[in-house]
């Protein structure tokens, strides 16, 4: 097996230079200085376009705080040979730097030709382990959506919950909070080693250097309550800080606003300007810890929009065109300017992870590569 292995690995070595020069494969500009930020908090917005962001601040009244942060540029949302994008493909491309297929998580598109469990691509979060920092991975989402397994899991099918449960169990991630799903159980989780956890004083009570899973309620996630002692996306994400700032070689950590998606496939613009109200609590909470900290860069974007949301320029309100995914750029708002994005600039989904492996030191030798 070891044989074989090393032969699939010199051959997806070569079809990583072929795909990378085919736009498969994320890079960035050669003049960037690698190393420049010891964290990365990196906040995705499920389903939010610039008209969703555009609404809620109409709607609402509430100035967001993503949109003063100060690079604002675009991402193309992009999957492997398809302008559609789901959230498997989109959370993937962030993830790893490699666009792949719909419906799969973590896996390249040419992996159909071999076992998943001899070549994967490398996620952010596994960047950060094998070199010595903190990882973590907080949604609203069930914690094994299509997002939060983009950066814990690899399967062919974003549908195979039993299959992502088990990789995020045996990955060493410090953290993986979200809502709960069939196949983790407090009995699994403890016997892999985690504390498992299911409510927000429990959350609370966690000391820097555990390793946890949460499974809080889902419902209460998604309508943005804490009938059962559930923390919202923002006390998650600065519990999360807490415990992965206490590394001293620094932390990689992944926020997932994931109800703003799923509120726009039901038409629900109520459900759609409060998940994103929250969210950009979250993404404020991620900011006020960089400012004070000095070494951490925010980068928040989405993987793709939802409902066509659109303004209609003679009542000045806002309505969907349809329950589906936008094919349409999404933001990209970055909190420095001198990590190498730049503002009124369209960056591929794909080339996010990889900028931000370099941020982080890790050349194009490290990532993005294989597992």
């Amino acid at each position: 097996m070891t044989v074989i292995k090393s032969i699939v690995a010199i051959f997806m070595s070569f079809l990583m230079g072929v795909f990378g020069s085919l736009g498969l494969v994320g890079n960035v500009s050669d003049d960037f200085t690698e190393g420049k930020y010891k964290n990365v908090i990196l906040l995705i917005g499920d389903g939010m376009s610039f008209n969703t962001i555009a609404a809620t601040e109409e709607i609402t009244g509430i100035d967001l705080v993503m949109n003063d942060m100060p690079v604002k540029a675009s991402s193309d949302i992009d999957s492997f040979m398809n302008s559609y994008t789901d959230s498997a493909a989109g959370g993937t491309a962030l993830a790893t730097g490699v666009r792949v297929i719909n419906g799969t998580v973590g896996v390249y598109p040419f992996d159909l030709l071999s076992p998943a469990d001899i070549n994967v691509p490398m996620n952010l979060s596994e960047l950060a382990k094998a070199n010595g920092k903190a990882a973590g991975v907080v949604t609203t989402d069930q914690t094994s959506g299509a997002t939060p397994s983009s950066f814990s899991a690899h399967t062919f099918a974003r549908t195979n919950e039993g299959q992502i449960c088990k990789d995020q169990l045996n990955s060493d991630l410090d953290l993986i909070w979200g809502g709960d799903t069939d196949s983790i159980t407090k009995k699994k989780a403890e016997a892999k080693g985690w504390t498992y956890i299911d409510n927000e004083d429990d959350m609370r009570a966690l000391k820097a250097g555990s390793r946890s899973i949460a499974q809080f309620n889902y419902d209460d996630l998604y309508n943005c309550t804490d009938e059962y002692n559930t923390p919202s996306v923002e006390e998650m994400t600065k519990k999360a800080i807490d415990i992965l700032s206490a590394d001293e070689d620094g932390f990689f950590l992944m926020v997932e606003g994931a109800c703003i998606d799923k509120n726009a496939h039901n038409n629900i613009m109520e459900g759609v300007t409060e998940c994103t109200v929250e969210f950009d609590k979250a993404v404020a909470a991620a900011l006020d810890f960089a400012k004070k900290d000095g070494e951490t860069l925010v980068v928040v974007t989405a993987d793709h929009g939802t409902g066509g949301i659109t303004l209609n320029e003679e009542t000045g309100e806002y309505y969907f065109t349809s329950d589906d995914h936008d094919t349409w750029d999404v933001p990209l708002f970055v909190s420095a300017t001198d990590a190498g994005f730049t503002s009124d600039t369209l960056v591929k989904n794909r080339e996010i992870p990889v900028q931000i492996a370099r941020v982080l030191g890790f050349d194009e030798k490290q990532f993005p590569i294989s597992k």
